[in-house]
C-alpha cells in the first residue's frame, strides 16, 4: 500500500478518535450543525472517461467521478466541504443525496446496509 495512503488514513483515524473521545466520551458540546442544502443544481461536463459537474448557484463548488456513482459520492463530500460542516457532524450524516445530472440522469445514494446477529441462549 502507497505510504501516503497509509499515512492519509492513520491521520483519518486519530481525528476519529480525538472527536469520539472529546464528543462522545467527555461529552463536550458537538460544533452546530451549518445550515446547507443538497438540492442543488450541476452542469455536467465528460471528457475522457471522466465526469465532473460545478454549481450552477455556488461558484466553485465542484466534484469529479469516473462514474455516477462514484461522482455522487464525490459531490456529497465536496457540498459538506462547500457548507463548512465540521468533521463530527459530517461523520454522522446520513447520505441522501440524489444527484441529477442536466444530462436527465439521476443517481440514488446506496441502499443502507443492515446487519443483524441472531443470538440463541
Amino acid at each position: 500500500m502507497n505510504m501516503s495512503i497509509v499515512k492519509y488514513k492513520l491521520i483519518d483515524l486519530l481525528l476519529d478518535l480525538k472527536d469520539f473521545v472529546l464528543f462522545d466520551i467527555l461529552r463536550n458540546r458537538p460544533p452546530s450543525l451549518p445550515p446547507f442544502k443538497l438540492d442543488l443544481q450541476f452542469k455536467t461536463h465528460r471528457d475522457r472517461g471522466l465526469i465532473w459537474v460545478e454549481s450552477v448557484d455556488y461558484p466553485g463548488l465542484i466534484a469529479s467521478g469516473e462514474n455516477e456513482s462514484e461522482l455522487r459520492e464525490a459531490i456529497f463530500d465536496s457540498i459538506l466541504t462547500y457548507f463548512d460542516v465540521p468533521r463530527y457532524r459530517a461523520r454522522k450524516l446520513p447520505d441522501t443525496l440524489t444527484l441529477k445530472l442536466d444530462d436527465g440522469t439521476v443517481v440514488y445514494p446506496p441502499e443502507p446496509v443492515f446487519r443483524a446477529r441472531l443470538v440463541t441462549a
